[in-house]
């Protein structure tokens, strides 16, 4: 291709001769008016106050709004397994296959069964009533001691055969259907009703009626060869599994807090928003949430993981340590991811504050991350696959992410119960992807230096890919 002509590099010159001269002239000018400025401007160009009672208010919002979270994850989730028979059922069903808790209900239910039909007393009537003193002296002398031996063959099948049924897919939906029948008695827990699944006396004992299991147990006893089942009594008898003291001040404090355990959460969410959204240094509005749900989510997750031992070493003579801590586990898992939760969450406002305030770390992040999202939504704009115009609507109406976001969680808390610890890595892997999604097909936009009220915006220039096609017509042009 042959180069440009003199003449065409002369016109070109005086092109940028008179270029440059206009922007000299431009310069010159608003230095004169630099020097105008008068020191009443001086004072109107002062930074702007702090806001100090904004910052109060905002800390002071977001404080509160941290400590009511756990209380509301609590009275949530008591209220949920309260009135959700099949929350209920999904919590409790699992100990069905746990083989601790397995040997202590075989235990406790041929401890029941036994004393039920008074073996040894039923025996004796049975060897009674089929041995003659008269016509069989030394067999009626024996029975003394034949006695006892029977009792205990008798106490080993019973044994034997609730083992069996107990550890048989069977007993799953046995346990099953006996939580889902007893489940609407649950209400009673804190009004003293001893005559549910689960009970509270009025010295705080917390136990597990056996009548229930072993009524639903008794077919099966008889279909495994014991028909001597079909004799056994009404059984009232428990398993103690926790104590809990001041149980009448238990009571008002739960009823009070299942009142009003569907409106905590959101109480509890709308408050943060609204201390983060009144801060005027927003970012650090953000860090500072982020700790204090980073600490608190930590806090309270450790003290759930020792109360279980506290709890097991407090009725260790009444109940196994490794059964106490199968149900201890399952009772609290939920809650304890959910902890787990916000500590993950509060670690990502923390990096969210950092990258969006007005440090040079901040700064570095979001031109990083506007390349990437340049390439990312590049590809999608050359395949067809983002809609003109997207890009300026999702800019416009920053609120859509939160939408988005708050919609993604909403799917993923509904499906994923009982909530367990690596629900908490799958649900934050989701909602990063969600979020990168969003942030694609929004595109590249201007980033932000400073923070709060002083924040200064810089556009993002997106430079596309240069081909040979885009230089230009004078490749060897002076660079003025």
């Amino acid at each position: 291709m042959a180069g440009p002509t003199k003449a065409q590099i002369e016109a070109r010159l005086l092109e940028l001769e008179a270029e440059n001269a206009r922007l000299r002239g431009a310069l010159e000018e608003n230095a004169a008016l630099q020097t105008e400025v008068t020191p009443a401007a001086v004072a109107v160009a002062a930074p702007a106050p702090r806001h100090r009672g904004r910052a109060f208010l905002g800390i002071l919002l977001i404080v509160v709004a941290t400590l009511l979270a756990p209380v509301a994850t609590v009275v949530g989730f008591a209220a949920r397994e309260t009135s959700d028979t099949d929350a209920f059922v999904r919590t409790l069903a699992p100990l069905a296959e746990d083989p601790a808790v397995q040997a202590l209900i075989v235990d406790e239910a041929s401890a029941a069964i036994d004393q039920a039909l008074d073996t040894d007393a039923l025996v004796n009537e049975l060897l009674s009533s089929v041995i003659d003193e008269n016509s069989t002296p030394r067999l009626a002398n024996a029975s003394e001691l034949l006695g006892p031996l029977l009792a205990d063959q008798a106490r080993v099948a019973i044994r034997s055969a609730l083992t069996t049924v107990v550890q048989s897919d069977a007993f799953a939906t046995v346990w099953e259907e006996a939580l889902r029948l007893t489940h609407k008695q649950l209400v009673a827990v804190l009004e003293a009703d001893a005559e549910g699944a689960v009970s509270i006396d009025d010295t705080g004992v917390v136990s597990i009626q056996l009548a229930p299991i072993i009524a639903q147990l008794k077919p099966a006893l008889v279909d495994a060869g014991f028909t001597l089942a079909d004799s056994i009594p009404e059984v009232n008898a428990s398993i103690t599994v926790a104590e809990v003291p001041a149980i009448a001040k238990a009571r008002l404090g739960y009823s009070v807090l299942t009142t009003v355990g569907n409106v905590l959460p959101w109480v509890a969410l709308v408050l943060l928003i609204i201390g983060i959204v009144i801060h005027p240094r927003r970012p650090r509005a953000i860090i500072v949430a982020g700790t204090l749900l980073l600490i608190t989510g930590a806090v309270l997750a450790g003290s759930i993981a020792i109360g279980g031992s506290v709890a097991a070493a407090m009725i260790a003579t009444q109940v196994p340590t490794d059964a106490t801590d199968a149900i201890y586990g399952q009772l609290t898992g939920e809650i304890s991811a959910v902890m787990l939760a916000y500590a993950v969450l509060g670690a990502l406002l923390i990096l969210a504050g950092i990258f969006s305030g007005g440090s040079s770390l901040g700064s570095g992040v979001r031109r990083s991350g506007s390349s990437w999202l340049a390439r990312g939504s590049a590809a999608l704009d050359a395949r067809g696959w983002r809609p003109e115009g997207v890009g300026v609507v999702l800019h416009r109406m920053g609120w859509l992410l939160w939408l988005w976001l708050g919609l993604v969680l909403a799917v993923l808390v509904s499906t994923m119960r009982p909530f367990t610890v690596w629900d908490v890595v799958v649900g934050t892997l989701v909602l990063a992807i969600a979020a990168a999604l969003y942030l694609v097909f929004r595109g590249p936009g201007p980033a932000v230096t400073g923070e709060g009220d002083d924040a200064v915006v810089e556009e993002v220039a997106v430079v596309p890919a240069r081909g040979d096609s885009d230089f230009d017509e004078f490749e060897d042009e002076p660079q003025i």
